[in-house]
This record gives structure tokens, C-alpha cells and sequence, in this order.
């Protein structure tokens, strides 16, 4: 996967998607400045923050234009760029603008991660690479460096490294601001940075409701004041506790006071887990299309010894590396001649149609928006118990080789598509083969199968929905941990929970018999009032006794 991004475009790779002047402009008069102040912009680009910047000192100093120039340029701004052909339009842009280009100043080309600073700063500012790629030669090094913080694992992403790295050359009381993507405010795989963040400074979090025509993702702009103590977390014109953050298991900064009622009681993962299916290296080969009761087969499988060689396996290694115990141990079989089985996969002269049912063939459990239920729409070629697939599997790129869920495959449970605005949840029955594009949830072994329609109908609400998009994770992205992150509906009493139980039970026998079921649907649209958060009351016995012969 990391061989793809040093592919992309120089753009894409670099991560790249300039600040516009007037936003630059308009965050560099938002932050106060005195002349002894040292500044730093760790990814200058073309200068959209250098020119303010430098506008701002000039009135700050003594002297004719170019003696105050060059003492910013030297004593006040320092600024970093990776990309050549930027960093020189940066260097045009101030000699265009004055007239003048001091020959001494702090404007260098390179890499920030390897640069050498010399000076803590009063000030750090810009708009850290969002999604690039990092040099493989260096990439496990600055994993070692800046991949975890208060033993909390900092995500291996360019701009969470920029706001690491950047917030260890901060003065103490002095401030980062940064424009950066807005996945950092939820999103689970960002919760090293949240915590580091919050435990050393103050944070102020504010929506950007137009970056760029570059991109139409959504930013936010950061603003983080060092104080190295737990600080203050304010996110639009919502104050955050940390009491309030630590409820939620992804320390959220999407948590609320409306929402902060759903995060004293269990979560769904403590009667569920989730997870995700397999990838199996090539689709094209394993899975078909159910058209009709019947696919078309358009491969043969057969299975051979191939003999183990070290440059094949390299070749299929993450960005090319080995350990050095693993390339012995190659060594030592290609010098023994030590073969490998392979699977071997040709197209067939002619198409076979195959009618379903089949011993050869599951149903796989690819991703779809339908709810409640949808009967298979693809199989997978499983012919002693998938022995192409994990044949295939093992032979190909190293970080392919795992089976995804396997522990989990034909069990009874539900599912729901991977990348959507909500997530679209549906029974699943026993029987399936699990795809990486779906994640799956089962029961554990002691919560009751009917908690699945319990489970399945929460999911449905709007109210499930909005807790999952505004605190536990806003993108597009539902893995199956933000299923295990939700919390569980113990506000909703015994009696009440048997009467969703049932509805659901009837909503799945009608999906199953052709019914299809929408959001607006109105049995859908009650499970919204049945699920509707009120303080938990628990009848004493004899009265819940009583309340249930009575509603018989």
C-alpha cells in the first residue's frame, strides 16, 4: 500500500493542498506578534503564510525596508519546504513583493522531519502535508520518534507527525495553529494525538466552512497553546471536560453535553464483537455475481509446486524490506530447494454456467446500502473450505496473507457497508463467507441471540446515528470498532426491549419474504420513539409482573 502512494502524483504524495493568501492573511492577524517573537512555518509551500508573516514584522522593526527585511528573515521567520519547484516560487514571491531577497535567511529546503531546528518558537503556523507519503528510508525511524506520545500509538500520518513534532519545538505558553483535515476531531485512529494534545496544552478547535478549491474536504483550523499540563479543549463554542472527553472509548472530541447521557452505562462492545471480513488479493479470480440463481465461471483452479526464491519475496514485502532472521530463513530454503504449493488460475475456454446452490461455491458477504436484510448478491469460489483463495492468499504480498475474520465466517450476525453516511445495518444469517468491504458484529458468548434484533433496530434509529457520526466517528469510514463504541440501550426497560425484539424479528421475516424497507418506512420510523432516552427506572418486581399481564 505504501508503494502506491510513492506512486501517485507529486501533489497526492506530497500531500499538498496550498493555503489561499486571504485565509493565511486572515489567521496570521489573528495571532499576536512582538518583535523578539521567532516563528516557524514547517511547510511553506509557495508562501501563502511567509508573506503575511513577514507584512506583520515589517512595522515591528527600525531601519529602511531592506535593513528590517533581512533582520525578519534572520532573528523572526523561519520556514520549511520539501518541494523544490514551491520553494522557489516562495523566494520569488518576496523578492517581487520588496524588491529585495536577503541572502542570509531562515527559508530552507528540506525535509522537516530531518531537519535540525535551532530555536524553540514563540509561534508555529501553517498547513501541515494532509494524506502524504513519507520517505522509506526513514518511515520506521520516525514511527520511533514521534508514533507514540503518553503511551497513546500516534497515527502514521504526515500532518498528526507535523503537530507532534511541531508541539516539541513550542516555548512553553507559546502557540500552534494549523489548518489541518477534520477527521482529527473523532476518528479513533487519531486518539493518540487528541490525548497528547490535551494532556500538555490548550486546544481550540474551529470549523473552516471554505478551505480551497483544491479540495472539498472539511478542515478545521487548530489552534494548541503549550502549557505542559492538562488543559482546556474547546471545540466550536463547545467546552469540553476531560471527564466528558474519557467517557467515550475514542476520547471524542465530538462528545456533547446532549450526548454525554448515552456514555454511563455498557457499550455495544461488551455484548458484541465486530469485525472485518477478508481481502482476498483479487476478486476478479474468487468472487461472482449471482444473476438469476446462477453465475458465471470463468476461471479454472489448479494447484502446483513452485520453487521458494528471495527475490520474489522481497518483491511482495512491505516497501521491499525483510527482517533479517526472516531473509536467512529464505535463504537457507531456496538453498535447499524447498518448494511452495500454488495455486494456478487460468480463464476457461468457454463460460460455465453454474446454478446456485452449489458445493463449490458461499455466499459472500460483499458491502450494500439495503437494511434490515437482502438475500447474497455474490458467492466466492470455497472448494475445500476456500483452499484456492488461502493458497492464493499465502503465496501473495505479505500483508495480504492474513484471513480477515476467519473464526467469524458462517456464523449468524449482522452486517452493514464499510464506506457510507450511515450505516445501513442488516441481519446477516449463517452461511457467509466474510468480505473486507462489510464489516460484520456477532454476539459474545453470553449475551442472548435476540440481542441481535435488539441490536439490529438501535442501529436504525436516528439517534444511534447521530451518536455514531458526531462522536464516534464523522468520516465515511465505519469500521467495526465504532460498532463496539456505540453504547448499548440500557436505558430501555425489559418490557420494552421484548416489544423491539419482536418488531424486528417481523421486520427481517417480511425483508426475507421481498419486502424492502426504507428509512422512511413507518415501522422503521417507531423505533426511533421505542428507543427514546429516559432515566432509568427499574420496576420492582411484582409491578413489572403486573405491567406485563396487563399489556397481554
Amino acid at each position: 500500500m505504501s508503494i502506491t502512494k510513492l506512486q501517485r502524483e507529486k501533489k497526492r504524495q506530497l500531500g499538498q493542498f496550498l493555503t489561499p493568501p486571504e485565509l493565511a492573511s486572515r489567521i496570521i492577524d489573528s495571532v499576536p506578534l512582538s518583535p523578539m517573537d521567532r516563528v516557524l512555518e514547517p511547510s511553506m509551500g509557495d508562501g501563502s503564510f511567509i508573506i503575511p508573516l513577514i507584512e506583520r514584522f515589517l512595522p515591528l522593526h527600525q531601519g529602511s525596508q531592506k535593513e528590517r527585511l533581512s533582520r525578519i528573515l534572520s532573528e523572526n521567520i523561519w520556514g520549511v519546504e520539501i518541494d523544490e519547484q514551491l520553494y522557489r516560487q516562495c523566494l520569488h514571491k518576496i523578492d517581487e513583493r520588496w524588491g529585495y531577497l536577503p541572502k542570509k535567511h531562515n527559508l530552507v529546503r528540506g525535509d522537516f522531519f530531518r531537519m535540525t531546528l535551532p530555536t524553540h518558537f514563540n509561534l508555529i503556523v501553517g498547513n501541515p502535508p494532509f494524506g502524504g507519503s513519507f520517505d522509506p528510508t526513514t518511515e520506521d525511524a520516525l514511527d520511533a520518534i514521534f508514533g507514540v506520545r503518553n503511551g497513546e500509538k500516534i497515527k502514521k500520518e504526515t500532518y498528526a507527525f507535523f503537530i507532534v513534532k511541531s508541539t516539541d519545538l513550542l516555548k512553553n505558553q507559546a502557540r500552534m495553529t494549523f489548518i489541518c483535515s477534520n477527521t482529527f476531531l473523532t476518528i479513533n485512529t487519531m486518539r493518540g494525538l487528541r490525548s497528547h494534545l490535551m494532556h500538555r496544552g490548550d486546544i481550540d478547535i474551529q470549523s473552516l466552512p471554505v478551505f480551497s478549491d483544491e479540495t472539498s474536504h472539511p478542515m478545521v483550523v487548530l489552534s494548541y497553546t503549550r502549557t505542559g499540563a492538562p488543559g482546556k479543549v474547546t471545540v466550536g463554542s463547545e467546552k469540553l471536560s476531560h471527564e466528558s472527553i474519557k467517557k467515550t472509548a475514542n476520547l471524542s472530541f465530538g462528545i456533547k453535553q446532549e450526548f454525554e447521557k448515552y456514555f454511563t452505562g455498557p457499550r455495544m462492545g461488551d455484548l458484541f464483537v465486530a469485525t472485518s471480513g477478508m481481502t482476498t488479493g483479487k476478486n476478479e479470480y474468487f468472487v461472482r455475481e449471482i444473476q438469476n440463481g446462477c453465475i458465471d465461471e470463468t476461471y479454472e483452479f489448479s494447484f502446483r509446486q513452485k520453487p521458494i526464491r528471495l527475490s520474489e519475496e522481497i518483491k511482495k514485502a512491505r516497501l521491499g524490506n525483510l527482517s533479517e532472521k526472516i531473509v536467512a530463513d529464505i535463504k537457507q530454503r531456496e538453498a535447499q530447494g524447498i518448494h511452495r504449493r500454488t495455486v494456478s488460475i487460468e480463464p476457461t475456454e468457454l463460460v460455465k454456467k453454474i446454478k446456485l446452490p452449489h458445493h463449490d461455491y458461499q455466499p459472500y458477504n460483499k458491502a450494500i446500502n439495503t437494511i434490515i436484510y437482502s438475500p447474497p448478491t455474490h458467492v466466492i469460489y470455497w472448494k475445500d473450505d476456500g483452499d484456492a483463495v488461502k493458497t492464493y492468499k499465502k503465496t501473495g504480498n505479505w500483508y495480504l496473507r492474513g484471513i480477515g475474520g476467519q473464526s467469524y465466517f458462517f456464523r449468524e450476525g449482522l452486517t452493514w457497508q464499510l464506506i457510507a453516511s450511515r450505516m445501513h445495518m442488516r441481519y446477516l444469517p449463517s452461511g457467509y463467507v466474510l468480505d473486507s468491504g462489510a464489516p460484520c458484529a456477532f454476539t459474545r458468548k453470553s449475551t442472548p441471540k435476540d440481542d441481535l434484533y435488539f441490536a439490529l433496530g438501535w442501529t436504525l434509529t436516528r439517534e444511534c446515528n447521530r451518536i455514531l457520526k458526531e462522536v464516534i466517528n464523522h468520516t465515511k469510514n465505519i469500521q467495526g470498532k465504532d460498532f463496539e463504541r456505540l453504547p448499548y440501550p440500557f436505558w430501555v426497560s425489559s418490557f420494552e426491549k421484548r416489544r423491539i425484539i419482536a418488531l424486528v424479528k417481523g421486520l427481517v421475516t417480511r425483508a426475507k419474504a421481498g419486502e424492502y424497507f426504507t428509512y422512511e418506512n413507518p415501522d422503521i420510523e417507531k423505533l426511533d420513539a421505542l428507543f427514546a432516552f429516559h432515566d432509568v427506572y427499574v420496576l420492582p418486581p411484582l409491578m413489572e409482573q403486573t405491567r406485563l399481564s396487563l399489556s397481554v
